[in-house]
């Protein structure tokens, strides 16, 4: 599947989950985890670093919808880009994008370890928590 295409109703519906953790991940002290890994072992081997997930983080993460498309053609686009580059930008974003930009960040991060991180660093992960947030209250 190479585009995604949505009801609005149904995108609606997906982005709930998400639109319950906007409070939570813009709480004062809200820990998304920690890097862990790189220990040596007993036998001498390593461990390879990776992050580490709190529950808070664990339920955000659970909570971005995740859709079948082509999501890394979708990530090159300049829309895709306007957002990485300006999280303000999702202000303004439609479900079918917030379903489009979710989908990118969880599943990119399975290919980039921390790339999630970034993204909650950048602020771009509570703007998308936030528009998830507004379109499902005016969505009643």
């Amino acid at each position: 599947m190479d585009d995604l295409e949505l009801d609005p109703a149904v995108a609606i519906d997906r982005l709930r989950r998400l639109a319950e953790q906007a409070a939570i991940i813009e709480r004062p002290g809200f820990d998304f985890g920690h890097w862990a890994g790189s220990e040596k072992q007993p036998d001498g081997s390593i461990t390879m670093p990776y992050f580490s997930f709190s529950p808070e983080a664990q339920a955000l993460v659970g909570a971005m919808p995740v859709e079948v498309f082509d999501w890394r053609k979708w990530s090159s686009t300049e829309e895709a880009r306007s957002f990485f580059a300006d999280p303000s930008t999702v202000a303004d974003a439609s479900p079918e994008q917030l379903i489009k930009l979710s989908t990118s960040l969880v599943r990119g991060d399975r290919f980039d370890e921390g790339a999630l991180v970034g993204a909650v660093e950048s602020g771009l992960v509570a703007a998308l928590a936030r528009r998830a947030a507004v379109l499902v209250r005016g969505a009643g």
